[in-house]
Protein backbone atom coordinates (compact mmCIF):
# COMPACT_ATOMS: atom_id res chain seq x y z
CA UNK A 1 0.00 0.00 0.00
CA UNK A 2 1.26 3.52 -1.11
CA UNK A 3 0.69 6.19 1.85
CA UNK A 4 1.08 9.84 0.66
CA UNK A 5 3.37 12.43 3.03
CA UNK A 6 1.72 15.16 2.69
CA UNK A 7 3.62 18.40 2.96
CA UNK A 8 2.78 21.54 4.80
CA UNK A 9 1.54 24.65 2.46
CA UNK A 10 3.69 26.40 1.31
CA UNK A 11 1.64 29.87 3.12
CA UNK A 12 1.68 28.65 6.52
CA UNK A 13 5.79 27.66 6.09
CA UNK A 14 6.58 31.33 5.47
CA UNK A 15 4.32 32.75 7.86
CA UNK A 16 5.75 29.90 10.33
CA UNK A 17 9.48 31.41 9.60
CA UNK A 18 8.58 35.20 9.63
CA UNK A 19 7.37 34.75 13.22
CA UNK A 20 10.39 33.50 14.62
CA UNK A 21 12.34 35.83 13.22
CA UNK A 22 9.77 38.51 14.95
CA UNK A 23 10.02 36.52 18.02
CA UNK A 24 13.81 36.22 17.94
CA UNK A 25 14.40 40.19 17.29
CA UNK A 26 12.16 40.78 20.10
CA UNK A 27 14.24 38.42 22.08
CA UNK A 28 17.52 39.81 21.04
CA UNK A 29 16.02 43.50 21.47
CA UNK A 30 15.07 42.82 25.20
CA UNK A 31 18.82 41.31 25.72
CA UNK A 32 20.53 44.12 24.95
CA UNK A 33 18.02 46.27 26.76
CA UNK A 34 18.87 44.06 29.49
CA UNK A 35 22.19 42.55 29.33
CA UNK A 36 22.91 39.61 31.71
CA UNK A 37 26.40 37.87 32.14
CA UNK A 38 26.83 34.42 29.43
CA UNK A 39 28.27 32.00 31.87
CA UNK A 40 29.01 30.96 35.70
CA UNK A 41 31.09 33.90 36.16
CA UNK A 42 35.03 33.85 38.01
CA UNK A 43 33.54 32.99 41.45
CA UNK A 44 31.17 30.08 40.14
CA UNK A 45 33.55 27.18 40.92
CA UNK A 46 34.38 28.54 43.90
CA UNK A 47 30.80 28.96 45.12
CA UNK A 48 30.32 24.83 44.25
CA UNK A 49 33.38 23.90 45.60
CA UNK A 50 32.30 25.31 48.86
CA UNK A 51 28.89 24.19 48.98
CA UNK A 52 29.01 20.97 46.98
CA UNK A 53 27.19 17.96 49.23
CA UNK A 54 27.07 14.93 46.93
CA UNK A 55 30.43 13.92 47.96
CA UNK A 56 29.48 13.82 51.61
CA UNK A 57 29.43 11.17 54.27
CA UNK A 58 26.08 9.95 55.72
CA UNK A 59 25.46 11.93 58.76
CA UNK A 60 27.09 9.84 61.79
CA UNK A 61 25.47 7.01 63.17
CA UNK A 62 26.74 8.53 66.72
CA UNK A 63 25.58 12.07 67.83
CA UNK A 64 26.88 14.41 70.76
CA UNK A 65 25.07 16.97 72.70
CA UNK A 66 27.36 18.69 75.49
CA UNK A 67 26.17 20.66 77.78
CA UNK A 68 28.63 23.26 80.33
CA UNK A 69 28.01 25.28 82.96
CA UNK A 70 29.72 27.48 85.56
CA UNK A 71 28.04 29.33 88.39
CA UNK A 72 30.07 31.47 90.67
CA UNK A 73 28.13 33.20 93.74
CA UNK A 74 28.56 35.30 96.93
CA UNK A 75 25.67 35.04 99.68
CA UNK A 76 24.52 35.59 103.10
CA UNK A 77 22.23 32.31 102.34
CA UNK A 78 24.47 29.87 103.51
CA UNK A 79 24.13 26.55 103.16
CA UNK A 80 25.79 22.96 104.80
CA UNK A 81 27.07 20.55 101.84
CA UNK A 82 28.84 18.15 104.73
CA UNK A 83 24.90 16.28 104.84
CA UNK A 84 24.32 14.95 101.21
CA UNK A 85 28.85 14.68 100.62
CA UNK A 86 28.99 18.09 98.53
CA UNK A 87 25.35 18.54 97.43
CA UNK A 88 23.04 21.54 99.61
CA UNK A 89 19.49 21.15 99.32
CA UNK A 90 16.41 22.38 101.08
CA UNK A 91 14.55 25.47 102.53
CA UNK A 92 15.85 28.08 104.77
CA UNK A 93 15.54 27.93 108.15
CA UNK A 94 14.21 24.39 108.68
CA UNK A 95 16.92 23.89 111.65
CA UNK A 96 19.52 21.85 111.99
CA UNK A 97 19.01 19.24 109.94
CA UNK A 98 19.55 18.40 106.49
CA UNK A 99 21.55 21.24 104.76
CA UNK A 100 20.67 24.06 107.60
CA UNK A 101 20.62 26.34 105.26
CA UNK A 102 20.54 29.97 107.25
CA UNK A 103 20.29 33.70 106.48
CA UNK A 104 23.12 35.59 108.51
CA UNK A 105 25.85 37.80 108.05
CA UNK A 106 28.15 35.48 106.97
CA UNK A 107 29.06 35.54 103.26
CA UNK A 108 29.36 31.76 101.53
CA UNK A 109 31.86 32.22 98.52
CA UNK A 110 31.88 29.32 95.96
CA UNK A 111 32.54 28.27 92.29
CA UNK A 112 30.94 25.09 90.74
CA UNK A 113 30.87 23.54 87.26
CA UNK A 114 28.88 20.68 85.55
CA UNK A 115 29.31 18.63 82.34
CA UNK A 116 26.80 16.30 81.03
CA UNK A 117 27.49 14.33 77.64
CA UNK A 118 24.43 12.90 75.94
CA UNK A 119 25.46 10.15 73.43
CA UNK A 120 22.91 8.62 70.98
CA UNK A 121 23.74 5.59 68.93
CA UNK A 122 21.28 5.09 65.33
CA UNK A 123 23.14 2.63 63.39
CA UNK A 124 21.94 2.76 60.05
CA UNK A 125 21.08 -0.98 59.91
CA UNK A 126 18.06 -0.85 62.54
CA UNK A 127 16.07 1.61 59.68
CA UNK A 128 15.28 4.38 61.78
CA UNK A 129 13.53 2.41 64.27
CA UNK A 130 15.54 2.29 67.68
CA UNK A 131 17.60 4.61 69.21
CA UNK A 132 20.65 4.01 72.36
CA UNK A 133 21.13 7.26 74.56
CA UNK A 134 23.45 7.42 77.48
CA UNK A 135 24.05 10.21 79.49
CA UNK A 136 26.12 10.96 82.55
CA UNK A 137 26.72 13.85 84.72
CA UNK A 138 29.95 15.57 86.55
CA UNK A 139 29.68 17.60 89.39
CA UNK A 140 31.62 19.40 91.86
CA UNK A 141 32.94 22.48 93.53
CA UNK A 142 35.91 24.29 92.74
CA UNK A 143 38.60 23.46 95.71
CA UNK A 144 36.42 20.56 97.15
CA UNK A 145 37.82 17.08 97.58
CA UNK A 146 40.18 15.48 95.39
CA UNK A 147 41.69 11.50 94.87
CA UNK A 148 38.64 9.71 96.07
CA UNK A 149 35.71 8.63 94.91
CA UNK A 150 32.56 10.10 95.84
CA UNK A 151 29.30 12.33 93.41
CA UNK A 152 29.55 16.01 93.44
CA UNK A 153 33.63 15.97 94.26
CA UNK A 154 37.17 16.45 92.10
CA UNK A 155 37.27 20.34 92.39
CA UNK A 156 40.48 19.93 94.63
CA UNK A 157 44.38 20.39 93.60
CA UNK A 158 45.31 16.96 91.83
CA UNK A 159 41.64 16.57 91.05
CA UNK A 160 41.90 12.41 90.09
CA UNK A 161 38.30 12.06 91.11
CA UNK A 162 35.97 8.80 90.13
CA UNK A 163 32.72 11.40 89.86
CA UNK A 164 30.63 9.71 87.02
CA UNK A 165 26.69 10.28 88.01
CA UNK A 166 24.52 7.87 86.06
CA UNK A 167 21.44 10.37 84.34
CA UNK A 168 20.50 8.35 81.59
CA UNK A 169 20.84 4.95 79.89
CA UNK A 170 17.62 4.14 77.89
CA UNK A 171 17.03 2.70 74.10
CA UNK A 172 14.05 4.43 72.47
CA UNK A 173 11.79 2.57 69.87
CA UNK A 174 9.84 3.66 67.43
CA UNK A 175 7.81 2.04 65.32
CA UNK A 176 6.64 4.25 62.74
CA UNK A 177 10.36 5.39 61.99
CA UNK A 178 9.09 9.18 63.03
CA UNK A 179 10.21 9.64 66.96
CA UNK A 180 7.69 12.77 66.60
CA UNK A 181 4.70 10.31 66.03
CA UNK A 182 5.19 7.40 68.13
CA UNK A 183 8.20 6.30 70.51
CA UNK A 184 8.86 3.80 73.04
CA UNK A 185 11.33 4.63 75.90
CA UNK A 186 13.33 1.76 77.63
CA UNK A 187 15.80 2.08 80.48
CA UNK A 188 17.44 5.09 82.42
CA UNK A 189 15.12 8.11 81.79
CA UNK A 190 14.33 11.88 82.65
CA UNK A 191 10.62 11.31 84.05
CA UNK A 192 8.43 14.50 83.89
CA UNK A 193 4.50 15.09 84.64
CA UNK A 194 4.69 16.36 81.17
CA UNK A 195 2.94 14.85 77.66
CA UNK A 196 5.47 15.33 75.66
CA UNK A 197 9.22 12.75 75.05
CA UNK A 198 12.05 14.36 77.24
CA UNK A 199 14.60 13.40 74.23
CA UNK A 200 12.86 15.16 71.72
CA UNK A 201 11.55 18.29 73.66
CA UNK A 202 13.03 21.08 74.82
CA UNK A 203 13.39 21.63 78.91
CA UNK A 204 11.84 24.98 77.80
CA UNK A 205 8.84 23.61 76.69
CA UNK A 206 8.30 20.78 79.43
CA UNK A 207 8.91 23.40 82.09
CA UNK A 208 6.23 25.59 80.60
CA UNK A 209 3.48 22.80 79.61
CA UNK A 210 1.73 20.02 82.01
CA UNK A 211 2.49 20.65 85.75
CA UNK A 212 5.45 22.02 85.34
CA UNK A 213 7.70 19.35 87.17
CA UNK A 214 6.07 21.06 90.53
CA UNK A 215 4.85 17.24 91.17
CA UNK A 216 7.73 14.83 89.42
CA UNK A 217 10.48 15.86 87.56
CA UNK A 218 14.03 14.27 87.95
CA UNK A 219 15.62 10.83 86.79
CA UNK A 220 14.27 7.30 87.07
CA UNK A 221 14.60 4.09 85.70
CA UNK A 222 11.06 2.38 83.64
CA UNK A 223 9.24 2.90 80.76
CA UNK A 224 7.30 5.37 79.01
CA UNK A 225 5.48 5.81 75.74
CA UNK A 226 4.64 9.41 73.92
CA UNK A 227 2.44 9.39 71.10
CA UNK A 228 1.39 12.16 68.64
CA UNK A 229 -1.59 11.69 66.10
CA UNK A 230 -2.84 14.45 64.78
CA UNK A 231 -4.57 16.72 66.97
CA UNK A 232 -3.84 14.31 69.91
CA UNK A 233 -1.18 13.54 72.24
CA UNK A 234 -1.15 10.38 74.63
CA UNK A 235 1.23 9.38 77.23
CA UNK A 236 1.71 5.89 79.12
CA UNK A 237 4.79 5.74 82.13
CA UNK A 238 5.39 2.82 84.15
CA UNK A 239 8.39 3.74 87.00
CA UNK A 240 9.38 1.66 89.50
CA UNK A 241 10.52 4.32 92.37
CA UNK A 242 12.41 2.56 95.14
CA UNK A 243 12.43 -0.81 96.56
CA UNK A 244 13.36 -2.56 99.90
CA UNK A 245 13.36 -5.94 102.06
CA UNK A 246 10.76 -4.92 103.65
CA UNK A 247 10.23 -8.08 105.25
CA UNK A 248 13.32 -10.01 105.12
CA UNK A 249 14.68 -9.26 109.06
CA UNK A 250 11.35 -10.16 110.38
CA UNK A 251 10.04 -13.00 108.34
CA UNK A 252 12.97 -13.68 106.60
CA UNK A 253 11.48 -12.78 103.09
CA UNK A 254 14.41 -11.94 100.62
CA UNK A 255 11.88 -10.31 98.05
CA UNK A 256 11.89 -6.98 96.79
CA UNK A 257 8.45 -5.12 97.63
CA UNK A 258 8.18 -1.67 95.64
CA UNK A 259 7.74 2.25 95.49
CA UNK A 260 5.48 1.42 92.13
CA UNK A 261 4.41 4.99 89.88
CA UNK A 262 2.14 4.81 86.76
CA UNK A 263 0.63 7.63 84.62
CA UNK A 264 -1.99 7.99 82.10
CA UNK A 265 -2.00 11.08 80.01
CA UNK A 266 -4.34 12.72 77.02
CA UNK A 267 -4.09 15.98 75.37
CA UNK A 268 -6.08 17.54 72.15
CA UNK A 269 -4.62 20.30 70.51
CA UNK A 270 -8.73 22.38 70.31
CA UNK A 271 -7.07 25.23 68.50
CA UNK A 272 -3.80 25.87 66.60
CA UNK A 273 -0.96 26.22 69.48
CA UNK A 274 -3.56 25.40 72.46
CA UNK A 275 -3.36 22.76 74.13
CA UNK A 276 -5.43 20.84 77.00
CA UNK A 277 -5.00 17.79 78.48
CA UNK A 278 -5.79 15.54 81.39
CA UNK A 279 -3.94 13.43 83.52
CA UNK A 280 -4.11 10.33 85.90
CA UNK A 281 -1.03 9.09 88.13
CA UNK A 282 -0.94 6.48 91.25
CA UNK A 283 1.53 5.65 93.38
CA UNK A 284 1.69 2.55 95.53
CA UNK A 285 4.29 2.02 98.10
CA UNK A 286 4.92 -1.29 99.98
CA UNK A 287 8.50 -1.02 100.98
CA UNK A 288 7.54 -0.39 104.99
CA UNK A 289 9.78 2.99 104.56
CA UNK A 290 12.81 0.99 104.09
CA UNK A 291 13.41 2.38 100.86
CA UNK A 292 16.26 5.18 100.42
CA UNK A 293 16.45 8.45 98.45
CA UNK A 294 20.17 8.55 99.57
CA UNK A 295 21.28 5.22 99.88
CA UNK A 296 22.33 4.11 103.33
CA UNK A 297 21.58 7.88 104.39
CA UNK A 298 17.88 9.15 103.94
CA UNK A 299 15.31 6.93 103.55
CA UNK A 300 12.73 7.87 101.02
CA UNK A 301 8.71 8.37 102.40
CA UNK A 302 6.48 9.51 104.45
CA UNK A 303 8.01 7.81 107.42
CA UNK A 304 11.44 9.38 106.36
CA UNK A 305 12.85 12.01 109.09
CA UNK A 306 15.73 13.51 107.39
CA UNK A 307 13.91 13.85 103.98
CA UNK A 308 11.60 16.78 105.00
CA UNK A 309 14.63 19.21 105.84
CA UNK A 310 16.26 18.12 102.40
CA UNK A 311 13.14 18.69 99.91
CA UNK A 312 10.85 21.10 102.01
CA UNK A 313 8.03 18.48 102.25
CA UNK A 314 6.01 18.00 105.29
CA UNK A 315 7.03 15.79 108.43
CA UNK A 316 4.45 13.30 108.87
CA UNK A 317 4.48 11.04 112.12
CA UNK A 318 3.96 7.33 111.07
CA UNK A 319 6.28 4.69 111.15
CA UNK A 320 6.73 1.20 108.88
CA UNK A 321 4.08 2.96 106.56
CA UNK A 322 2.40 1.21 103.35
CA UNK A 323 -0.13 3.00 100.91
CA UNK A 324 -1.46 4.62 97.90
CA UNK A 325 -1.89 8.10 96.84
CA UNK A 326 -3.64 8.88 93.52
CA UNK A 327 -3.79 12.36 91.03
CA UNK A 328 -6.10 13.81 89.23
CA UNK A 329 -5.25 16.73 86.99
CA UNK A 330 -6.17 18.56 84.04
CA UNK A 331 -3.82 21.57 82.26
CA UNK A 332 -3.29 23.55 79.00
CA UNK A 333 -0.80 25.84 77.39
CA UNK A 334 -1.37 28.37 74.57
CA UNK A 335 1.09 29.96 72.47
CA UNK A 336 3.92 29.65 74.61
CA UNK A 337 6.23 30.12 71.62
CA UNK A 338 4.28 33.10 70.23
CA UNK A 339 3.58 31.68 67.23
CA UNK A 340 0.08 32.43 66.68
CA UNK A 341 0.14 35.82 68.31
CA UNK A 342 1.87 37.86 71.20
CA UNK A 343 -0.47 36.29 73.91
CA UNK A 344 0.18 33.07 75.39
CA UNK A 345 -0.60 31.64 78.58
CA UNK A 346 -0.24 27.96 81.03
CA UNK A 347 -1.57 26.53 83.50
CA UNK A 348 -2.97 23.53 85.64
CA UNK A 349 -5.22 22.22 88.70
CA UNK A 350 -4.20 18.60 90.26
CA UNK A 351 -5.56 16.85 92.96
CA UNK A 352 -3.81 14.59 94.93
CA UNK A 353 -5.26 11.65 97.73
CA UNK A 354 -4.53 8.91 99.27
CA UNK A 355 -4.02 7.06 102.32
CA UNK A 356 -1.23 5.57 104.48
CA UNK A 357 -0.93 2.63 106.89
CA UNK A 358 1.40 1.82 109.81
CA UNK A 359 2.81 -1.91 109.65
CA UNK A 360 4.29 -1.25 113.04
CA UNK A 361 2.97 -3.19 115.72
CA UNK A 362 1.82 -1.17 118.77
CA UNK A 363 3.14 2.00 117.29
CA UNK A 364 3.38 4.94 119.63
CA UNK A 365 2.72 7.78 116.06
CA UNK A 366 0.12 7.61 113.73
CA UNK A 367 -1.40 4.28 112.60
CA UNK A 368 -2.91 5.98 109.62
CA UNK A 369 -2.56 9.33 107.45
CA UNK A 370 -5.14 10.31 105.02
CA UNK A 371 -3.85 12.70 102.27
CA UNK A 372 -5.81 15.00 100.38
CA UNK A 373 -4.72 18.29 98.57
CA UNK A 374 -4.69 20.78 95.77
CA UNK A 375 -2.67 22.86 93.77
CA UNK A 376 -3.15 25.38 91.10
CA UNK A 377 -1.02 27.37 88.81
CA UNK A 378 -1.55 29.90 86.06
CA UNK A 379 0.89 32.13 83.89
CA UNK A 380 0.43 35.12 81.32
CA UNK A 381 3.06 35.73 78.90
CA UNK A 382 3.03 39.00 76.30
CA UNK A 383 5.26 39.14 73.77
CA UNK A 384 5.52 43.29 73.33
CA UNK A 385 8.96 42.93 70.66
CA UNK A 386 11.07 41.72 68.10
CA UNK A 387 12.03 38.48 70.20
CA UNK A 388 10.59 35.74 72.35
CA UNK A 389 12.50 37.08 74.75
CA UNK A 390 10.69 40.61 75.01
CA UNK A 391 8.52 39.47 77.32
CA UNK A 392 6.14 40.02 80.23
CA UNK A 393 5.17 37.46 82.77
CA UNK A 394 2.87 36.80 85.39
CA UNK A 395 2.75 33.88 87.70
CA UNK A 396 0.42 32.59 90.41
CA UNK A 397 1.01 29.48 92.18
CA UNK A 398 -1.80 28.06 94.60
CA UNK A 399 -1.46 25.08 97.20
CA UNK A 400 -3.48 24.14 100.40
CA UNK A 401 -1.96 23.66 103.98
CA UNK A 402 -2.51 21.90 106.99
CA UNK A 403 -1.51 23.61 110.14
CA UNK A 404 -0.60 20.51 111.87
CA UNK A 405 1.22 17.51 109.92
CA UNK A 406 1.92 15.63 112.62
CA UNK A 407 -1.80 14.78 113.14
CA UNK A 408 -3.61 12.07 111.12
CA UNK A 409 -5.12 14.17 108.41
CA UNK A 410 -2.97 15.72 106.29
CA UNK A 411 -4.64 18.38 103.98
CA UNK A 412 -2.08 19.81 101.72
CA UNK A 413 -0.29 19.01 98.45
CA UNK A 414 2.08 15.37 98.30
CA UNK A 415 5.22 15.34 95.71
CA UNK A 416 7.20 13.23 94.38
CA UNK A 417 9.90 15.53 96.62
CA UNK A 418 8.78 12.44 99.31
CA UNK A 419 10.77 9.79 97.56
CA UNK A 420 13.73 11.63 95.77
CA UNK A 421 16.58 14.25 96.12
CA UNK A 422 14.97 15.76 94.99
CA UNK A 423 11.75 14.27 93.13
CA UNK A 424 10.15 17.26 91.90
CA UNK A 425 11.69 20.39 90.73
CA UNK A 426 9.76 23.81 89.75
CA UNK A 427 12.27 25.30 86.93
CA UNK A 428 9.60 27.86 85.04
CA UNK A 429 9.62 30.37 88.55
CA UNK A 430 12.07 32.74 87.45
CA UNK A 431 13.13 33.38 91.22
CA UNK A 432 16.42 33.04 92.95
CA UNK A 433 15.63 33.48 96.60
CA UNK A 434 11.96 32.74 97.27
CA UNK A 435 12.71 30.13 95.42
CA UNK A 436 15.46 27.88 94.11
CA UNK A 437 17.69 29.72 91.67
CA UNK A 438 17.36 26.75 89.24
CA UNK A 439 20.60 27.47 86.91
CA UNK A 440 22.86 25.48 89.93
CA UNK A 441 24.76 22.39 90.00
CA UNK A 442 25.17 21.56 93.75
CA UNK A 443 23.05 24.05 95.63
CA UNK A 444 19.53 24.02 95.50
CA UNK A 445 18.30 26.31 98.13
CA UNK A 446 15.52 28.68 98.87
CA UNK A 447 12.45 30.04 100.74
CA UNK A 448 10.43 27.47 99.37
CA UNK A 449 11.74 24.24 97.99
CA UNK A 450 8.59 22.41 97.52
CA UNK A 451 5.28 23.72 96.56
CA UNK A 452 3.46 21.48 99.76
CA UNK A 453 6.21 24.91 101.55
CA UNK A 454 6.53 21.96 104.71
CA UNK A 455 3.05 21.22 103.93
CA UNK A 456 1.65 24.71 105.39
CA UNK A 457 0.55 25.34 102.26
CA UNK A 458 1.67 28.10 99.28
CA UNK A 459 0.12 31.70 97.75
CA UNK A 460 2.42 33.37 95.27
CA UNK A 461 2.46 35.74 92.78
CA UNK A 462 6.03 36.35 89.95
CA UNK A 463 6.08 39.14 87.67
CA UNK A 464 8.95 39.50 85.33
CA UNK A 465 10.13 41.88 82.27
CA UNK A 466 12.39 41.30 79.84
CA UNK A 467 14.08 43.05 76.91
CA UNK A 468 16.58 42.46 74.75
CA UNK A 469 18.52 45.41 74.64
CA UNK A 470 20.58 43.86 71.57
CA UNK A 471 18.29 41.55 69.67
CA UNK A 472 19.06 37.91 70.06
CA UNK A 473 22.32 39.09 71.59
CA UNK A 474 21.85 40.78 75.20
CA UNK A 475 18.61 40.25 77.29
CA UNK A 476 18.04 42.46 80.46
CA UNK A 477 15.72 40.83 82.61
CA UNK A 478 14.00 42.27 86.48
CA UNK A 479 11.45 40.65 88.25
CA UNK A 480 9.50 40.59 91.57
CA UNK A 481 7.73 37.97 93.66
CA UNK A 482 5.71 37.47 96.94
CA UNK A 483 5.20 34.19 98.79
CA UNK A 484 2.82 33.40 101.70
CA UNK A 485 1.55 29.94 103.53
CA UNK A 486 -1.98 29.27 103.06
CA UNK A 487 -2.44 28.78 106.76
CA UNK A 488 -0.59 29.90 109.80
CA UNK A 489 2.15 27.66 110.80
CA UNK A 490 2.46 26.27 114.48
CA UNK A 491 4.02 28.91 117.00
CA UNK A 492 7.00 28.18 118.39
CA UNK A 493 7.62 27.85 121.97
CA UNK A 494 11.05 29.03 123.78
CA UNK A 495 11.92 27.59 127.21
CA UNK A 496 12.15 30.00 129.37
CA UNK A 497 14.38 29.13 131.77
CA UNK A 498 16.17 26.17 130.08
CA UNK A 499 14.79 23.21 131.95
CA UNK A 500 12.65 21.19 129.50
CA UNK A 501 9.91 21.67 131.21
CA UNK A 502 7.17 22.06 128.11
CA UNK A 503 4.39 23.09 130.74
CA UNK A 504 6.90 26.15 132.74
CA UNK A 505 5.10 29.57 132.63
CA UNK A 506 8.31 31.25 132.32
CA UNK A 507 8.16 29.64 128.90
CA UNK A 508 7.58 32.04 125.68
CA UNK A 509 4.90 31.37 123.06
CA UNK A 510 5.90 33.14 119.74
CA UNK A 511 3.10 33.45 116.71
CA UNK A 512 4.46 32.72 113.08
CA UNK A 513 3.11 34.64 110.52
CA UNK A 514 2.23 33.45 106.81
CA UNK A 515 4.70 35.54 104.87
CA UNK A 516 7.70 33.99 103.63
CA UNK A 517 9.08 37.30 101.99
CA UNK A 518 9.45 39.31 99.01
CA UNK A 519 11.90 39.50 96.24
CA UNK A 520 13.39 41.82 93.85
CA UNK A 521 15.93 40.64 90.82
CA UNK A 522 17.42 41.33 87.80
CA UNK A 523 19.71 39.45 85.30
CA UNK A 524 21.63 40.28 82.46
CA UNK A 525 22.36 37.54 79.90
CA UNK A 526 24.35 37.93 76.80
CA UNK A 527 24.96 35.46 74.25
CA UNK A 528 29.04 34.99 72.85
CA UNK A 529 28.04 32.47 70.46
CA UNK A 530 25.07 30.54 69.12
CA UNK A 531 24.03 28.76 72.27
CA UNK A 532 26.75 30.05 74.42
CA UNK A 533 26.04 32.50 77.09
CA UNK A 534 27.39 34.70 79.95
CA UNK A 535 24.91 35.68 82.75
CA UNK A 536 25.00 38.51 85.63
CA UNK A 537 22.34 37.92 88.15
CA UNK A 538 21.44 39.02 91.21
CA UNK A 539 18.39 39.38 93.86
CA UNK A 540 17.15 40.28 97.26
CA UNK A 541 14.72 38.70 99.36
CA UNK A 542 13.03 40.65 102.64
CA UNK A 543 12.53 37.57 104.77
CA UNK A 544 8.81 37.80 106.71
CA UNK A 545 7.19 37.15 109.91
CA UNK A 546 7.02 33.12 108.06
CA UNK A 547 10.44 32.74 109.94
CA UNK A 548 9.98 34.58 113.71
CA UNK A 549 11.64 33.02 116.25
CA UNK A 550 14.14 31.05 113.84
CA UNK A 551 17.27 31.58 114.79
CA UNK A 552 18.69 30.21 111.71
CA UNK A 553 17.38 33.64 110.21
CA UNK A 554 18.84 36.80 110.97
CA UNK A 555 17.89 39.34 108.12
CA UNK A 556 17.06 39.24 104.88
CA UNK A 557 18.61 37.33 101.92
CA UNK A 558 20.63 38.50 98.84
CA UNK A 559 22.86 36.42 96.23
CA UNK A 560 24.67 37.35 93.05
CA UNK A 561 26.00 34.87 90.42
CA UNK A 562 27.14 34.76 87.35
CA UNK A 563 26.94 32.03 84.94
CA UNK A 564 28.53 30.24 81.77
CA UNK A 565 26.55 27.92 79.92
CA UNK A 566 27.22 26.29 76.63
CA UNK A 567 25.40 23.56 74.60
CA UNK A 568 27.54 21.99 71.99
CA UNK A 569 25.74 19.72 68.69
Amino acid sequence: MHTEVKRPRRGLLRAALIGGALAGAALTGTAQANPTPVGPGPYFVDWTSRHQRSAEPDASEFKLINYFFTRATATNMVADPAGLRGVSLGPIGIGEAGSATSVKDDTALYIEQRWIPVISYSPNFVDGYATFRAQFEIDYTWGQAANQIQNNQGGGLNADQVNIQTKNVNVGLYPTRNPLELSILIGTQSVYDSIYDPTITSLTHITRTGYKLTFLGTDGTGASAFGHFGDHYFKAMYLPIGAAQAKKASDNDARLYYVHMGSLDYAQEVMPGTIVGLTLMILKDNTEGRAFAFEGLVPSGPSSTGLYSYTGTPRFRIRQPTGTVGYLGMHFHHNIDFKTGPFGASGFVMYNGGKYESQEDNTQLNEEIDIAGYAANLELMYNHGKTNDDVFTAEFMYTNGDEDTGDDEYSGVFTLNNYGLPGAVWFNHKTLLLFPFTSTVSNYTGGVTDISNQGYGLQTAIVTAQKDLIPYRLNLKVGGAIARSSVSPKPVQIDGNEDGDVEDPEDVIIERGRTIGAEVNVELKYHLKYLMTFGLHGGYMFTGNFYNANEQVDGNAWAAFSTFTWYGF
